[in-house]
């Protein structure tokens, strides 16, 4: 273990004293334009590049260490297709960064590599789940497959809307897998992932560089996978409404968003400055806006793991809460 965490350690550290270097080889920045982005200067989008980097490096360290790393899977072909996945994901957040692809573009693609992934590996599909205020299962038979390519496409669209100050992305990713740490028996790849998270929030908070949409599709492909195999494969989660309340606040603001544009008339594939945490940060420090968007994350799912509350006192106590939040930080100062 300890080997295994230096070899990690290692690995950082000379991503962080070639950082520059990296960066330029990559030749993928963010630039300020007034608008959406308001930050002064350009900004490295390796985030992903780093993701990827350290799992193929830390992989092949562990595979001549005999370390079993990804203790998911239950051989090597699951593994491999893994990581062809993640890897194509993270090409075509790389492009989306470089030459802002079309978004109908970016969907069919993802369906495409999301439908072969489920295909290529079956326990990614999800057959049947059991919410708490219903006493028998529900068996999706012939839908499972929609549904499952419905989940990962909602949840990589809901992170990718979700990301847009520093530290609020890599913070959530941090929570989300933290609370897997704490449920599940496969801390070695949690461990990893939160040590990686940890090193790019310090960079991020730095300005040293953003996740970009090629970090975003990286982590939102091994959160999905993650959560899908403690669900179908490991039994981690009773209900699905734990899963949900730990996704709720991006899905929320996903489907806000959505439909606030529709309304307008314009295409809900394209940013604004209506975000929540673009509101947030409007009026409150970098801090106290992630501070906020940590609380309003973390609560349902304390409530309903901690506490034991209803399901529908949940959902009306953060319905309220984010809905009140929205119109209040909506107001003009005048």
């Amino acid at each position: 273990m300890i080997i295994n965490f230096s070899i990690l350690v290692v690995i950082n550290l000379l991503v962080f004293l070639n950082l520059e270097k990296i960066s330029k080889f990559i030749d993928l920045y963010d630039f300020p334009n007034k608008k959406l982005k308001k930050h002064k200067n350009k900004i490295s989008l390796i985030g992903g590049t780093i993701i990827i980097l350290n799992l193929f490096l830390f992989y092949v360290f562990s595979y001549f260490l005999d370390y079993k790393f990804f203790t998911f899977f239950q051989n090597v072909e699951q593994e491999i297709i893994f990581f062809i996945v993640i890897f194509l994901f993270y090409l075509l957040g790389f492009y989306d960064d470089k030459i802002n692809l079309n978004p109908y573009i970016k969907l069919l693609i993802s369906i495409i590599i999301i439908t072969a992934y489920l295909y290529l590996d079956q326990n990614l599909i999800i057959q049947n789940f059991s919410v708490s205020i219903y006493q028998h299962k529900i068996f999706l038979e012939t839908y499972s497959i929609f549904f499952s390519i419905f989940c990962f496409i909602i949840l990589i669209n809901a992170l990718n809307f979700y990301d847009g100050i520093n530290g609020q992305s890599l913070i959530f990713f941090l929570n989300i897998f933290l609370y897997l740490l704490i449920i599940s028996e496969n801390y070695k790849f949690y461990g990893f992932l939160i040590f990686i998270i940890v090193f790019l929030l310090f960079l991020n908070l730095q300005n040293k560089l953003f996740l970009g949409d090629n970090g975003i599709y990286v982590l939102a492909i091994i959160l999905s996978t993650s959560i899908i195999y403690e669900h179908n494969v490991f039994g981690n989660f009773d209900f699905v409404d734990e899963i949900f309340f730990l996704l709720i606040l991006p899905g929320y603001d996903l489907l806000r968003l959505s439909i606030t544009r529709i309304i307008k008339g314009k295409n809900a594939f394209y940013g604004d400055r209506n975000h929540i945490h673009h509101l947030l940060i409007d009026k409150f420090t970098l801090i106290k806006s992630n501070l906020f968007l940590v609380l309003l994350n973390l609560l349902p799912i304390f409530l309903f793991s901690f506490i034991g509350l209803n399901f529908f006192i949940i959902m009306i106590l953060f319905t309220f809460l984010y809905v009140f939040l929205i119109l209040k930080l909506s107001q003009n100062d005048n």
